[in-house]
């Protein structure tokens, strides 16, 4: 996305972003056609402050946007740089834990206590320090590769990981592999030049096999679904721009990253949102996309200052100001929708419902309220 602004809904209008949130879900699964807008490699790329990228087709040619048909579309230099992008942010990210970790850190960690079997509990350290080497060795591959094809490898950028201990390490771990492996998935199809393809392939099961480990370590169920999300390019550059330290020192869009998940019913955990102006996290039943925009808050977050917060976790049919409830935990299985609000009267208390709408209006981004779905299996 482009020139995008954090702006309020007007209060005589908070019934027209209802269906901005349905058609915003439906394209969050149709990558390609959102990985393929005029510029969405680009100027993503652009806005993590990555640096320039070369506007050729891949094979050194000159064109006016990888078709030429004039269609604007990424070329396959953005793409290389796109995934140098996410793998320099994840060497960063190991190299980061390492640096403040020993090896008798992890041997004592419950993470590591998690494997009973003595020779996997006490190669837990190695196994970090063998997935930092893979992701320097894709920054390898991939700078190489972007300068082979005469295009100009984005530099890392300057990092700041939300994590304090080793069982947060792993749970970040955990979500940004499962972000690597969806970026392939969702880029690897609009690469054009064949010769390409095999290498992208190669590293993203690679990144699937970091994600299995973490996954394990965070005492998650690897391969839940028979088919993985594949996100588009814009989706995961804002999640990665959350890890990136900017000269304002907070996120410069909104965001939400909602996962689907189990729970008793009782709460939910967002696994980060990005909140440039402060302000609230709101769990919406699906009963928003059909007008009910109100009424289908069933929770709420604490105020936040502005910046980015990871795993939020958020009790469902209590604490929310102006809620009337007759559950106390979900009923079922269901799809729920995470948005972030601002807190426009700056009070610290969450008055959208109280307020019918005036106060406390959702995040919007190019005149559409940041939201994600999530799939909710209660136990």
């Amino acid at each position: 996305m482009t020139d995008e602004e954090t702006i309020r809904e007007n209060s005589d209008g908070v019934l027209d972003f209802v269906g901005q949130v349905s058609d915003q879900l439906r394209s969050r699964r149709a990558f390609m056609g959102d990985a393929a807008k005029v510029g969405a490699g680009a100027a993503a790329l652009s806005a993590v402050g990555a640096g320039t990228v070369a506007a050729n087709d891949g094979n050194g040619d000159s064109s006016d946007g990888g078709n030429g048909d004039g269609s604007d579309d990424v070329s396959d230099i953005d793409i290389l740089n796109y995934a140098l992008t996410l793998e320099h942010l994840e060497a960063a990210y190991y190299n980061d834990f390492l640096d403040n970790y020993s090896e008798s850190d992890v041997e004592r960690s419950e993470v590591a206590k998690y494997f009973a079997r003595p020779t996997l509990r006490y190669s837990v350290y190695q196994q970090i320090e063998d997935v930092r080497d893979h992701e320097e060795a894709h920054v390898d591959a991939l700078t190489k590769t972007i300068n082979d094809l005469g295009g100009t490898p984005v530099e890392p950028a300057n990092y700041e990981f939300p994590y304090s201990s080793i069982q947060e390490f792993i749970a970040v771990a955990d979500r940004l592999e499962a972000v690597g492996v969806s970026a392939y998935a969702g880029a690897a199809p609009l690469i054009s030049n064949p010769d390409i393809i095999p290498p992208a392939l190669s590293i993203h099961s690679v990144e699937a096999n970091h994600q299995t480990y973490f996954q394990l370590l965070n005492l998650q169920r690897p391969a839940p679904n028979a088919f993985n999300p594949a996100r588009s390019m814009d989706e995961v550059l804002g999640i990665a721009k959350q890890f990136i330290v900017s000269e304002e020192d907070a996120p410069e869009m909104a965001s939400a990253t909602f996962e689907d998940q189990s729970s008793d019913g009782s709460s939910v955990t967002v696994a980060s949102a990005a909140l440039p102006d402060g302000g609230f996290v709101a769990i919406h039943d699906s009963s928003l996309l059909d007008g009910n925009v109100a009424g289908s808050v069933i929770g709420v977050s604490e105020a936040y200052d502005a910046g980015t917060q990871m795993d939020v976790e958020i009790p469902l049919y209590s604490g929310v100001p102006g809620g009337d409830f007759d559950q106390s935990s979900l009923d079922g299985d269901q799809t729920l929708i995470a948005m972030p609000h601002l807190d426009t009267n700056g009070n610290g208390s969450y008055d959208f419902i109280t307020s019918g709408g005036e106060e406390d209006g959702a995040y919007t981004a190019d005149g559409e309220a940041v939201v994600d779905d999530a799939e909710i299996t209660v136990e």
